[in-house]
């Protein structure tokens, strides 16, 4: 039997779906072309969360602090002022007056403004301490104030 030439080599036949592939050879999974793109966009599973929890992720996504943030605006003294007694957000207002502001600020638009209220009260972004017991006990009866009025 006659050698075959170096550019020549034997067909290769198609397997069977039951059979062994020969010893050393590779197997492919088909693979549509556009799914292997969409799954080469996608970060690594855990990537994300593992960008967030670096030190220095928030500093440079949160806005510049404004002075409004250490201390209650004009508008914000008159609105707590103006709520009954019971309503009060006293502890919010003193340890955060940032937060008391923005509500003091959507007060008069009542969607705008539940909602607010609303996220606040869950956690919307996993994993957030939220605010201390007396605080959201306040916000939570600010949001109940707040659905009662027109």
């Amino acid at each position: 039997m006659a050698a075959l030439p170096f550019a020549q080599t034997p067909p290769v036949l198609p397997s069977m779906p039951n059979s062994k592939p020969p010893p050393g050879s590779l197997e492919f999974e088909l693979t549509d072309l556009g799914d292997a793109r969409r799954a080469l966009d996608l970060p690594p599973d855990g990537l994300i969360e593992a960008q967030q929890m670096a030190p220095d992720y928030w500093t440079g996504r949160r806005r510049s602090p404004t002075p409004t943030d250490r201390a209650l605006t004009g508008d914000a003294m008159d609105w707590v002022v103006h709520l009954p007694a019971e309503v009060r957000p006293i502890v919010l207002c003193e340890r955060f007056p940032r937060v008391a502001n923005a509500i003091a600020q959507t007060w008069a638009k009542r969607a705008y403004c539940e909602s607010l209220l609303a996220g606040m009260l869950t956690d919307q972004r996993g994993k957030r301490r939220g605010f201390p017991p007396e605080v959201q006990v306040e916000i939570e009866r600010l949001a109940q104030y707040r659905a009662t009025i027109a």
